[in-house]
């Protein structure tokens, strides 16, 4: 199951991103841990998956998967 206490906003920087459609942030929040993202977590107002890029600064809401580990939601791009 998905936990995440009550929409805490992090803020990371991405550090891959695939042609695949998924990626990494990294955040000094979530010591030690690649968070997975999903292009279908980025909120639509901000940039579209394809426009994203190594060392972009965001800010998202962390979830904990049950066997998977973290996950990025509602990721928005910062200017």
């Amino acid at each position: 199951m998905e936990t995440t206490p009550d929409e805490i906003r992090v803020r990371g920087k991405i550090i891959k991103v695939s042609e695949g459609g998924w990626g990494f942030i990294s955040s000094i929040d979530i010591k030690f841990t690649r968070i997975f993202f999903h292009w279908t977590s980025l909120k639509q107002d901000t940039l579209k998956f394809t426009e994203l890029k190594n060392g972009m600064k965001v800010e998202f809401t962390p979830i904990e998967v049950e066997g998977k580990g973290w996950r990025a939601i509602k990721i928005e791009v910062l200017s």
